[in-house]
């Protein structure tokens, strides 16, 4: 209404606000420096690391399947947030507490993301997913940024377990969706890592028994609902890989890693099995006994035993 008290001129040219206008808008995607801090931070505080550790470079790499160039990035993003401090001749060093409320914010995208990684996982297993996918197909099921959902799809593409299309798009294996993929990762897990304790020659270094029972203790003595399924997922493929590469045979690890890749998407439903966590805890600290006592028949036969005992699984709909 006018101040004349006419009717104001309808323009017809006006669109309505469209629905997606009205939807509040999504964060800015994380840098790729930012991104990098989180995922150091997070394996910071899986392995338990205190304010003035060494952050090797190396190590950190190893950890996260990286290059030390990129690592190198991440650790200069955290020196400008505060939580580490590059020294003389001594590279990094953790100045913050990895576990304080500050921590979170560096974290918060990391989490975010393993948590679009398992819900999509678990789409996978449970079919809910057709074996060819489009990116924006992707993007509205799981409402992702285009950033986002990129470092997820190259995070699957080098687990194994999707691959681009010919044409468009990206394809699903169809072994990781099949009823019997668990069974056959189960049983060739089975012949695999017995085999590598079996191994003329076999050997592990006390330093690394001793490490990998101070991670065990940790989960066993209440740290377990402290981290995510994937972090404590993360904790049992390095506890398995570490005792295989005793063998002094790189094919030993590489196939396990590769079969660690693809069991990665049954343990959103497995590891919720907390009791069942607790047992294989167990279950390891006893096989690092055996391993120290440098019995490794027992060891081998007590390997066997533990893999052929799942977890139980939970369905998530």
């Amino acid at each position: 209404m006018l101040a004349n008290g006419k009717e104001r001129p309808l323009n017809r040219d006006a669109r309505p606000l469209s629905p997606i206008s009205r939807r509040p808008k999504k964060k800015s995607p994380l840098g790729r420096a930012e991104h990098l801090a989180g995922l150091i931070l997070s394996v910071v505080r899986r392995d338990g690391m205190k304010t003035g550790d060494r952050l090797i470079e190396q190590k950190l790499a190893d950890a996260l399947g990286l290059s030390r160039a990129p690592i190198r990035l991440g650790l200069k993003a955290l020196e400008e947030a505060g939580f580490a401090r590059g020294e003389l001749h001594r590279g990094f060093v953790l100045t913050r507490d990895p576990t304080s409320v500050a921590a979170q914010s560096t974290l918060a995208a990391v989490s975010r993301a393993e948590e679009a990684y398992a819900t999509i996982a678990t789409d996978v297993v449970a079919k809910r997913l057709p074996a060819d996918v489009t990116e924006a197909e992707l993007l509205r099921r799981y409402d992702l940024t285009r950033t986002e959902l990129q470092r997820l799809l190259d995070r699957i593409a080098a687990e194994g377990w999707i691959a681009r299309s010919p044409g468009y798009g990206w394809r699903f294996a169809e072994t990781v969706s099949s009823p019997e993929a668990q069974t056959q990762v189960m049983a060739f897990r089975a012949v695999i890592e017995p085999a590598a304790i079996a191994q003329p020659g076999y050997a592990l270094a006390p330093e690394v028994i001793e490490r990998l029972r101070e991670r065990q203790l940790r989960i066993f003595d209440g740290e377990l609902e402290k981290f995510t399924i994937g972090e404590v997922f993360q904790w049992g493929c390095d506890f398995h890989e570490e005792i295989a590469r005793g063998a002094k045979n790189p094919f030993f690890v590489e196939s396990l890693k590769r079969v660690n890749s693809i069991r990665r998407l049954f343990a959103y439903r497995s590891f919720a099995d907390r009791d069942g966590m607790r047992r294989h805890v167990k279950e390891h600290l006893r096989l690092l006994d055996v391993l120290e006592a440098r019995r490794y028949a027992d060891a081998s036969a007590l390997m066997m035993r533990h893999i052929r005992r799942p977890l139980k699984v939970y369905v998530f709909r």
